[in-house]
């Protein structure tokens, strides 16, 4: 059995020396300018301050690091996207913090590991929104989460809760990974907007035309087993609650997902206990996430 790393692992930013630091430094420099999104950005973490108590738009911080793999992943995958830097600028004042250049803020907000998201809201404490390797589409989701106009449209809106519902009634399968590329070759790549395919109620995104079509083709092979419910819980309580990606494994070549560790712990124990039985699992069953 394979377990599911996804890029994710969060780069210590306590634990590197000078020297390492010197390493990777050089062995980016060449490459610099394509992994560093600059568009929507504030230059300077005092300059993004400064004008987040000025407007009273929400200040968000994106701590990275020039030694994190998963942090340039997101540069080039996510923070080079248009309407992510179009996002970025709607009524919110962001800026990007390298940790190992900005040690004070990283111990002034508590970042021991990175990539890691920060908000600060008028008048309140920080707030940790993400930990680890964010897709597009769940970066998009972050962003909307602290725009103005969707808190206050919430907050005053009579019409919001069913309005709420049309959008959740969309669910995006692998949160937003493209599934050919995953199940194919075991590779963490984000998928596009405009390359979507939706397979019994879930929405998947793909990185390019041809793997859409090869998807099209057989979409049972490139999709987790039970719509991405937690076989587990699906056995023992016959209740279809939608697992995560950082829990899943392979087994006999097809993709699980688990709601926790534990139970991907207690999956690995006996794999056939929970796979022999074939359940009909419908989207409209899914409790939890609503997000494979």
């Amino acid at each position: 059995m394979r377990w599911l790393i996804p890029p994710t692992c969060e780069m210590d930013a306590t634990m590197v020396n000078r020297n390492s630091l010197l390493v990777a430094t050089l062995a980016i420099l060449s490459t610099a300018t394509q992994v560093r999104a600059s568009e929507g950005w504030y230059p300077t973490f005092e300059d993004a301050q400064a004008e987040s108590e000025r407007s009273g738009r929400p200040l968000l911080i994106h701590f990275h690091a020039t030694f994190c793999g998963p942090c340039r992943q997101m540069a080039q995958q996510v923070f080079s996207q248009p309407d992510v830097q179009r996002q970025l600028r709607d009524g919110i004042v962001a800026v990007e913090v390298d940790v190992s250049e900005r040690r004070d803020l990283a111990g002034q907000f508590g970042v021991a590991t990175v990539p890691r998201d920060v908000v600060v809201m008028p008048g309140q404490a920080p707030k940790t929104l993400a930990k680890g390797f964010q897709s597009k589409a769940a970066y998009l989701r972050l962003l909307a989460s602290i725009s103005p106009d969707e808190v206050r449209f919430a907050a005053t809106d009579k019409s919001a809760p069913n309005q709420q519902l049309a959008v959740q009634e969309k669910i995006i399968g692998l949160d937003g990974f493209c599934p050919v590329r995953l199940m194919r070759d075991r590779e963490w790549i984000s998928g596009r907007e405009d390359l979507a395919e939706t397979h019994r109620g879930i929405t998947y995104y793909f990185s390019s035309s041809a793997e859409r079509q090869e998807f099209r083709r057989t979409p049972e092979e490139f999709t987790p087993e039970n719509l991405g419910c937690d076989p587990v819980v699906l056995y023992s309580n016959l209740r279809a609650v939608t697992g995560k990606i950082k829990y899943g494994a392979f087994f006999d070549s097809q993709l699980y997902l688990f709601e926790t560790v534990e139970n991907r712990e207690t999956f690995k124990e006996n794999p056939l206990k929970f796979t022999r039985i074939r359940h009909a699992v419908k989207v409209d069953d899914l409790k939890g996430q609503r997000f494979n």
